[in-house]
């Protein structure tokens, strides 16, 4: 005999499989963006200065497959007012997630730069200003700048990105070498990060298939 328990198994199972799969994850429940960086040193370069909208544009090279990175231009900030950088010199560097614990430039104001990076407003100049006064202390600020700055400390404070919007990402080459961050886009498996999409649908599809099954078998 048919009842309405075995219906509601047909489409609970793969649902429960899906919220697993979500809840499983450690990543999201220490409140970082996901992303996957290469632990290796890569290679880094100013290519121009000022850039195309940004600080500096900087090229990474040497950056491994399979890491949501890869070699190319990207847009650049500096976050390290004290030391230099030099234009067109390639430099061994490291990659960390602003919100990574290990990231070796630390700041309590991480959560208020990414905002910034995410609600730009005035010139590139505002912008890079900005982010000075959160991690240099810069005060000297035009209007367009002081306006992100205090729209960051009143929306800002605890601000993760979520997929598809930007999170900055520490260039740690040395003490002695300016701090640059490059703007790279959280990835939508940012939703499931040990899992992805492909294989979680193919799962579902699969049990929601057994579970016909067995229903049919067992009516």
């Amino acid at each position: 005999m048919r009842t309405l328990g075995n219906k509601k198994t047909l489409f609970i199972m793969p649902l429960i499989v899906i919220a697993f799969l979500i809840l499983a994850s450690p990543v999201l429940a220490n409140g970082a963006p996901y992303i996957l960086l290469p632990t290796e040193e890569i290679t880094m370069k100013v290519v121009k200065y000022p850039g195309d909208g940004c600080y500096y544009n900087i090229m990474l090279s040497d950056v491994p497959s399979g890491y949501h990175v890869s070699n190319g231009i990207y847009a650049g900030w500096c976050v390290d007012q004290g030391h230099y950088i030099c234009q067109g010199v390639n430099y061994s560097a490291r990659l960390y997630s602003s919100y990574d614990p290990e990231n070796p430039y630390s700041s309590p104001q991480w959560d208020k730069i990414n905002y910034i990076l995410n609600h730009k407003n005035g010139t590139r100049a505002d912008v890079q200003d900005a982010i000075w006064h959160f991690v240099n202390g810069k005060s000297d600020l035009t209007q367009a700048a002081q306006d992100m700055v205090n729209e960051a400390n009143e929306h800002g404070e605890g601000f993760v990105p979520g997929p598809g919007q930007i999170l900055a990402v520490v260039l740690y080459i040395d003490n002695n070498t300016q701090i640059p961050i490059i703007e790279v886009y959280v990835p939508i498996e940012n939703v499931v990060p040990q899992y992805p999409l492909g294989p979680i649908l193919g799962t579902t599809v699969f049990i929601a298939a057994l579970c016909v099954y067995k229903y049919k078998r067992k009516n």
